[in-house]
């Protein structure tokens, strides 16, 4: 009924371990529990004598067990069928490889009890378990079992040496007309129940062994439903936690194997499992780690591995439990801790992340360390948190570049990263790579004062005239002071490093020369001319700056601080005898720009489909051109702004 192909359920520690706290909680003696309602009084405020009476009522904990059961399969199926699943989205990539690995540490160090055959290692629940565990089992090897350390050691040799030196070796299978994959576990299993029939290793020598496995399965029986409503959100929590358990290992696989997964699907498996277990006294179920690492490594690929491991598991329960009743519990524990050592290899994959991206890296290194150190239901939660907070953090401090216009092109790219970029003479062209809203408004206003020398008291800075670029081979006569505005320095073009555009001819549908090289082509003393001198003179540092254009093309949407933030920052350039543009909006940003209101600063008139049309529009205002045949060109080469009208 799932989606994936790898994943197989079963018990997960950390699932099993909020079930036992609900049923701790509201167990009690007479197989039932009372909802106080009228007296506002919560069961969990049972006294102590009743928490110790409970111990002795195994029948009362059944009933609640398996109303939690039920209880977190309704939820589930619930959350399936309402879609649900797209939570799916908020666990990221790295988070799920983080989140899995922390999972593997705690599964792995479960096992260290059985192979090292410590029956004193004390067990521990709850934030720092691990670094707890790992204290007592120091404190407590000096009392390791060397017969089950003997018997850990020669299954590891055993099981490595098939899986590295047999299964997974180019050179040993190149020996072979097909890949042939020993099943290295099924192995262990009946070796290890064969030597320790044969030698009474559980009498003789003290080795746990797996002990008495009732036959058949239990008497199916009716939940009570009506103590479900007193826990009901509790068992809410377990759901969300066993979901994400499962879809974790399922998204991994999934990734690792390439195929589709659905997050709805998975949910409605699930809860379907948990309410078929729920009649049959069973724990919430969620993917089983060991058995899913052991099906990958034996070569599962479908889920008829997970058919064939339910039916044989079913075979057992009914006739043949008997003949595992010897296997030591080492032998177990060897064949998880193997199988975890694919995932443990993840925790050098921090390494590989922060060359990539710092922010990646510490989502997964967060997730990891989270479930490691505060266990798997916290370590989730922080895990999503600072997952969802890497976003904001991405958004609220955005990059706001300097845009200029590629040589003989239409193209406006950023300044610093070509050489053959440089900014339009009177104009200062910027970028905005993240949604205006909110958190980064003020971001946004900070920076395009600096970049503009604006102040929040709308006058310009003071400053001094830089001094002019020298570019070689571009002369041309340059634009005066209007208004006495101090100019604003420009990018150096023969500095700026890194890339270089390809050489593009100019956009036009007309056979023409645009107006734009019409106008701005000039004549050396040598009798040579040049081109795109209104992008290219030698003067082009003394223009000074009239126009302000902000192209919206990387933001998403705006709300409605962003929208005054962009208001205020057109009233700051009027003020300053400046006019502020706003190019290649979405959609979605010019219907806010139309529902809160436009100012007398910033109308339909000053937003244009394309930075170039703003830019064409900016040097018309400019240079006040005359001539009706250059009049005509430039209403053939420059687009009208966006008629929001209609």
């Amino acid at each position: 009924m799932a989606s994936s192909k790898h994943v197989s359920i079963g018990v997960f520690a950390i699932v099993s371990i909020m079930t036992g706290k609900v049923v701790q909680q509201y167990a009690l003696p007479n197989h039932a529990v009372s909802v106080l309602t009228a007296a506002n009084i919560s069961i969990a405020s049972s006294t102590k004598d009743v928490e110790s009476d409970v111990t002795s009522h195994l029948e009362s904990r059944i009933e609640v067990m398996i109303c939690v059961t039920l209880a977190v399969g309704i939820w589930q199926v619930l959350m399936g069928t309402f879609g649900l699943g797209y939570m799916s989205v908020y666990l990221s990539d790295q988070l799920v490889t983080g989140f899995t690995t922390g999972t593997a540490v705690h599964v792995f160090t479960s096992q260290l009890k059985s192979i090292f055959g410590l029956r004193r290692m004390r067990d521990f629940n709850g934030p720092l378990k691990i670094i707890y565990t790992w204290v007592e089992f120091f404190s407590a090897i000096r009392y390791t079992h060397f017969p089950t350390l003997i018997i850990s050691a020669v299954c590891l040799n055993f099981l490595l040496l098939i899986k590295y030196g047999f299964n997974e070796n180019k050179w040993t299978q190149s020996h072979f007309p097909c890949h042939i994959h020993l099943p290295g576990e099924l192995l262990t299993v009946i070796f290890g129940i064969l030597a320790s029939y044969y030698l009474d290793l559980g009498h003789s020598y003290g080795v746990d062994i797996v002990g008495f496995i009732p036959l058949g399965l239990p008497e199916p029986r009716v939940p009570d439903l009506s103590i479900l409503p007193a826990f009901a959100m509790d068992t809410f929590a377990i759901a969300i936690v066993s979901f994400a358990i499962q879809l974790s290992f399922a998204k991994m696989y999934s990734m690792k194997h390439k195929y589709q997964m659905d997050p709805n699907q998975e949910l409605r498996a699930l809860g379907c499992s948990n309410i078929f277990g729920g009649f049959f006294q069973c724990l919430p179920s969620s993917a089983f780690l060991g058995r899913v690492a052991a099906q990958s490594s034996v070569g599962g690929e479908s889920q008829v591995v997970s058919i064939f491991a339910a039916g044989l598991m079913l075979i057992v329960l009914l006739f043949l439990g008997n003949l595992l009743e010897a296997l030591p519990k080492a032998c177990l524990g060897c064949i998880i801790a193997v199988a975890l050592i694919g995932m443990l290899k993840d925790i050098w994959l921090v390494r590989k992340l922060g060359k990539i991206s710092a922010i990646d890296a510490s989502v997964f290194l967060i997730s990891l360390l989270a479930v490691v150190i505060l266990d798997v239901d916290i370590g989730l939660a922080v895990a999503v948190g600072w997952s969802l907070l890497t976003v904001v953090l991405r958004t609220q401090r955005p990059d706001v570049p300097i845009l200029g216009r590629a040589l003989h092109t239409d193209i406006y790219r950023r300044v610093n990263d070509y050489k053959s970029v440089a900014e339009v003479d009177g104009c200062k062209i910027i970028g905005f790579n993240a949604p205006l809203y909110f958190a980064n408004a003020d971001y946004f206003l900070r920076k395009v004062r600096a970049i503009t020398h604006l102040n929040q008291y709308h006058f310009p800075d003071e400053q001094q005239n830089p001094t002019p670029k020298q570019v070689k081979d571009h002369d041309s006569p340059t634009i005066p002071f209007t208004d006495n505005q101090p100019p604003v320095p420009h990018h150096s073009i023969l500095a700026l490093p890194k890339f270089h555009l390809p050489h593009l001819h100019h956009h036009t549908t007309s056979q023409e020369p645009s107006i734009e090289n019409e106008f701005v082509t000039a004549v050396k003393p040598d009798g040579t001319t040049i081109t795109d001198a209104a992008t290219w003179t030698a003067g082009y540092f003394d223009q000074p700056i009239k126009h302000i254009i902000l192209d919206c093309s990387s933001i998403s949407f705006i709300d409605i601080n962003g929208v005054q933030a962009v208001k205020d920052l057109a009233g700051q350039c009027a003020a300053a005898n400046m006019t502020f543009f706003l190019a290649s909006c979405k959609p979605e940003v010019i219907d806010m720009l139309m529902l809160c209101g436009y100012s007398k600063d910033l109308t339909a008139n000053h937003i244009f489909m394309h930075v170039h049309d703003a830019v064409i529009q900016a040097l018309r205002d400019n240079e006040g051109w005359r001539g009706e045949a250059r009049r005509k060109l430039v209403v053939q080469s420059c687009s009208r702004p966006i008629n929001l009208s209609n």
